[in-house]
């Protein structure tokens, strides 16, 4: 049989390198492509027919279980790629959004803060980690930008 649209694992990944993939559905296909392929040239209860059906199988399941997330990514990069970027809005009962304000309010006497970034629609909570271990001095009168005068001015 001749394969008129070949489609293997080593491409996936380089299209994978390449970010040619705009949606979770043109990842699936790729895969589908592959096990049909597989069956075609292979025939369809040969150890390779059912190893390409597995994997596809396997890629279909979790990208349907992530649908949501991958429709997030998709509206991202949509939104990117057209130059528009949509405004989250706020809940009444979250009037707060800035960093400072999420830091603080996660401050419970500890001394580890978060900060929820929002980056083309899509929040993400950064942890700060331990901000007050860290001691900056830096108003000590010497001018110096030597490495060491300025190690010595973070008193590490």
């Amino acid at each position: 049989e001749i394969i008129s649209k070949p489609m293997d694992l080593q491409e996936i990944g380089n299209k994978i390198s390449k970010y040619s993939y705009k949606t979770a559905d043109a990842f699936v296909a790729d895969f589908e492509l592959m096990k049909n392929n597989a069956i075609k040239f292979n025939g369809a209860d040969t150890i390779i027919a059912n190893e390409a059906t597995s994997i596809y199988d396997y890629v279909k399941k979790e990208v349907a279980d992530n649908k949501a997330k991958f429709n997030a990514m998709e509206e991202a990069v949509e939104d990117q790629m057209s130059g528009s970027k949509k405004r989250k809005k706020l809940s009444k009962g979250n009037k707060s959004s800035s960093p400072k304000a999420k830091a603080a309010a996660t401050d419970k006497g500890s001394t580890s803060r978060t900060a929820d970034v929002v980056l083309d629609g899509i929040t993400t909570t950064v942890d700060l980690g331990d901000i007050s271990a860290t001691d900056f001095n830096f108003d000590d009168g010497d001018d110096s930008d030597s490495e060491d005068s300025v190690l010595g001015k973070m008193n590490l």
